[in-house]
């Protein structure tokens, strides 16, 4: 037999057991759409054994796109929270952050340079004056503050970081 007919032979076969499921499963609802109870044998009253349970709701919190472990740093001036690996620190003191004016906190996992740089800026002009056509920052828009997150070796993990980023 072609392979051609044998399959069109199989799809008539699957659309007819199809149809007639549907036909018999249509038939066994009452036209106001429950299931007929005449089949249903009731079980007398004394040899049924009763048992309250008391179920409470389950309680779904959303889900977090924190890895587990991680550390959160929270910034209420800017009104943003990020977090990140334990292997890395936030630095937001004056000493380390000389040499960027707009800094609001750095990363460092080691090395020789910071791993993620965050500034604010007051408007669009501000912040695409220093990294216009870089493709290594991430913008948002907290409130009346742009905050830059610029991903300075390209690293997966700082974007992964970024991704944690959420506004207060």
């Amino acid at each position: 037999m072609n392979k051609g007919v044998g399959q069109i032979i199989l799809f008539v076969l699957l659309m007819l057991v199809s149809v007639s499921f549907a036909y018999y499963y249509g038939s066994q609802i009452n036209k106001n759409g429950s299931i007929p109870t005449d089949n249903i044998t009731e079980t007398p009253q004394d040899s049924v054994i009763t048992e309250t349970e008391t179920v409470s709701p389950i309680e779904l919190s959303p889900t977090s796109s924190v890895p587990k472990g991680w550390q959160t740093y929270r910034n209420e001036e800017y009104g943003f929270e990020i977090s990140y690996p334990t292997n890395y620190k936030a630095l937001s003191d004056s000493e380390n952050l000389y040499g960027w004016p707009k800094g609001i906190v750095l990363f460092y996992g080691g090395g020789q340079s910071y791993d993620l740089v965050i500034e604010h800026w007051n408007s669009v002009a501000e912040y695409e004056a220093k990294y216009k056509n870089q493709n290594n920052v991430t913008v948002k828009q907290v409130g009346n503050y742009y905050i830059t997150l610029l991903n300075m070796n390209f690293e997966p993990e700082v974007d992964e970081m970024i991704k944690t980023f959420s506004i207060l």
